[in-house]
């Protein structure tokens, strides 16, 4: 009896160090991917964190979060830029057709007064000592979707039919150009025009970041200079960032509906995955023997 017993808890005791070396391991591999990810990310972003959290809704196209849109929950890949002619504007894209997240031009994250802003750049602005001057635009040929009022003291910058990816409606961007409004002395003398496209959906033509005029107070109100932005927005890993919302309690009432869904969804499928794998690896012989006899059998019959 006694033997017996001894023999038992020693088959128990390998087993428990079985088990917790294995569990050592998987703890390991686990460790050693993320930091493989994470370094992968870091040598293509060029900045570090590599990644950040969407945590409002200013960029979104509509209620619903959406792929290939940025949404309140949504993490993407901050790419670093290394002029202020890496970044392509709403205007230049519009010219060429070069589009991010469902709407012409890129998508800067930029850093003012504390505050990481999310925002398209709509355009490149540069005071020549007279007036503001738009990169990447001739005036004497310009699209039938961009107009320039240089009226004295009205000049503004007018974008026409500008459309979201949830074709919600057509919109337009009205930028004042005149130094009262945007004084250079204040704003700086060149840099980007951002703003939300949920923004321009929900407050109207004139919600950029810079303007402090139309009963607006401005986000950022300078122009985003380079030593400003931090980088640009690419590629997108939806929904999982709401996870950090919600433990930070941040813009929760932001999140849309349907990303709690997903979410939810998401993350019970690649439970199941992990337990599927860890299945097949701990039965692969006889998940292998099962498979040779179906193609013995199948073989078989076709005889």
């Amino acid at each position: 009896m006694f033997l017996s017993l001894v023999s038992m808890l020693a088959k128990m005791s390998g087993s428990i160090k079985k088990e917790g070396k294995e569990t050592i391991k998987d703890i390991i591999i686990s460790i050693v991917v993320v930091a493989v990810v994470f370094l992968a990310l870091y040598a293509y972003a060029g900045v570090w964190p590599p990644i950040v959290v969407v945590e409002s809704g200013s960029m979104q196209h509509g209620n619903d979060s959406n792929i290939g849109t940025i949404d309140t929950g949504d993490i993407v890949v901050v790419k670093k830029v290394y002029s202020p002619d890496d970044v392509t504007t709403y205007i230049e894209g519009r010219m060429s057709g070069y589009k991010t997240y469902g709407n012409y031009g890129d998508v800067l994250i930029y850093n003012y007064n504390g505050m990481s802003i999310i925002h398209r750049a709509i355009a490149y602005l540069m005071w020549d000592g007279h007036e503001w001057k738009i990169r990447g635009v001739n005036e004497n040929h310009l699209p039938n979707w961009l107009y320039i009022d240089r009226t004295p003291g009205q000049e503004m910058l007018t974008i026409y039919n500008v459309t979201m990816s949830d074709n919600s409606g057509k919109y337009m961007i009205m930028i004042h150009l005149d130094p009262k409004h945007l004084n250079p002395n204040v704003v700086g003398d060149e840099g980007f025009i951002t703003m939300g496209d949920h923004n321009l959906i929900e407050f109207g033509p004139t919600a950029y970041d810079q303007n402090g005029a139309d009963g607006y107070t401005p986000i950022c109100p300078k122009l985003v200079s380079y030593n400003m932005i931090t980088g640009v927005a690419r590629g997108e890993l939806p929904w999982f960032g709401a996870i950090k919302l919600y433990l930070t309690g941040t813009n929760t009432n932001e999140i849309p509906a349907n990303t709690n869904l997903w979410l939810g969804v998401s993350i019970v499928t690649l439970v199941a995955a992990s337990f599927l794998i860890d299945y097949a690896v701990d039965h692969r012989r006889e998940l292998w023997e099962k498979l040779k006899k179906l193609i013995r059998r199948e073989e078989e019959s076709e005889e």
